[in-house]
């Protein structure tokens, strides 16, 4: 007669009923990250499509410009930056043009341009300043609005 041998179970650890609870809180732990990874995207997705209300709407933004600031400071100062790969001469130039043809008032020195900035002022606006004079580490402008409402 043939016999098989087949392992002993091991006798029942109190210990054992643990996993299924470590099993529970790695799944707990793994749903958390996911939905703050979401949440991330989300705000991420939000932050680079969001003007301020404040900007003028004839200011036409390059397609790679990322929001990287956004402030209200009390309830008339604003600050706000954006990021941008393109050439920032010719954008303040047809910037400065857009303000200047929908009755902005520009308070620009010739010199300034070169500097990279045009102050403004006009409806709902008492004075704005755009510099883009700063760039980052991976080689985009970071273009900053500063602005005082009426």
């Amino acid at each position: 007669m043939t016999t098989f041998a087949a392992p002993i179970a091991p006798p029942f650890a109190p210990g054992s009923v643990r996993l299924p609870v470590v099993g529970v809180a790695r799944a707990a732990r793994d749903a958390t990250l996911a939905a703050l990874v979401v949440l991330c995207a989300t705000a991420l997705a939000w932050a680079e499509m969001a003007l301020q209300d404040w900007i003028p709407a004839e200011l036409d933004f390059p397609a790679d410009a990322q929001v990287v600031t956004d402030r209200e400071i009390g309830s008339t100062v604003r600050m706000f930056s954006v990021a941008t790969g393109e050439e920032t001469g010719p954008l303040l130039e047809r910037w400065e043009e857009a303000l200047r043809t929908s009755g902005y008032a520009i308070e620009r020195e010739s010199e300034e341009l070169v500097e990279g900035s045009i102050e403004f002022s006009g409806p709902g606006i008492a004075n704005a300043k755009i510099v883009a004079n700063r760039v980052a580490e991976d080689g985009q402008t970071l273009i900053e609005f500063d602005a005082t409402l009426d």
